[in-house]
Parts: C-alpha cells; structure tokens; sequence
C-alpha cells in the first residue's frame, strides 16, 4: 500500500478520525506492515501486547480460550486498542480468516504521539471516557434487566396460583 492509502485506511479507524493528516501521515509512516495467510494466528490470548492491528484487507476473527468466535473484524478496523496505550494481555487469540495485511501499530509510536501531542491526547481521553462511560451504562441497564428478572421470577415462585 502507498503512504496515501495507508493514511486513507486510517482515517476510517474510528479511534483515529479526529486526527489530522499529519498526525496520520505519522502513524501511517511508522507503522509496521504485516501479511497473513489463512489460518495464522496473529497473537494469542495471554500473550502480552505490544501495539494495536489495523486490518488493511482481509478478516481477523478473535477467539476466546475455548476457542469460540468472539468477534470477526474487517478493512478499516482497530483490533487491540488498548494495546496502543498500556502493556495489557491479550484477552483473546487473533487468527487471519482470509490471506490479510494489517498495519500494526506500535506502542511505543503511538505513546510518543501523545507526548508529542498533547492536544490529541486530550481528543483521545475525551473519547475513550466517553466509550467508558456508554459501557459501564449498557452494563447497568443489564444489570437491571437481569435484577427484574430474577423478581419477576421469585414473585411468580411464591405465587400459589403459579404452577
């Protein structure tokens, strides 16, 4: 891919489309090209991290430790964000479903960034709480769904007319 294809593919990454072109220019010049054929696992679940995965072409799907499919991600896709900010495990393992190329995105290049940058440190804090926030919302709302139902369930249990 070219440099302006790579900036391009990165401008639809929804963590990245805030950025400016230079700060995509950067990213893009500093990544590291990868092709995978069918089958081949990209990481592994435990395994530490060292950066983030855009998918260029092809599809990577992730799966858990027992081996069921978690996810399947495609072109334009990020695939372990956090990964980008801190050394974290990886909680999935990371298999090429088609030949692919993906453009990972080091760590320590994406840190330095943010140093160097502090104006897109902020954008991506802004961002990141508010994915946090709509996350720990959706985990409430299923908390109580599931507290209703378990009500629901222990009223119709003392119901003698139930049964």
């Amino acid at each position: 891919m070219s440099l302006d294809a790579d900036i391009e593919l990165l401008s639809a990454v929804p963590l990245f489309c805030d950025f400016k072109k230079e700060h995509l220019r950067l990213l893009a010049f500093g990544a590291e090209r990868r092709k995978l054929e069918a089958g081949t696992k990209l990481y592994l679940a435990d395994s530490y991290s060292d950066g983030g995965y855009v998918v260029a072409l092809g599809q990577v799907d992730l799966f858990d430790r027992n081996k069921r499919l978690i996810s399947s991600h495609g072109m334009g896709e990020l695939i372990g964000e956090l990964a980008l900010i801190s050394e974290v495990e990886y909680s999935a393992t990371a298999v090429a479903a088609h030949n692919c190329q993906l453009m990972k995105i080091p760590r320590p290049l994406f840190r330095r960034m943010l140093e160097e940058y502090p104006d897109l440190a902020r954008q991506l804090h802004a961002r990141i709480s508010f994915s946090l926030q709509n996350f720990v919302d959706q985990l409430d709302r299923v908390r109580e769904d599931l507290e209703d139902r378990d009500r629901k369930e222990t009223a119709g249990g003392d119901d003698p007319g139930v049964g």
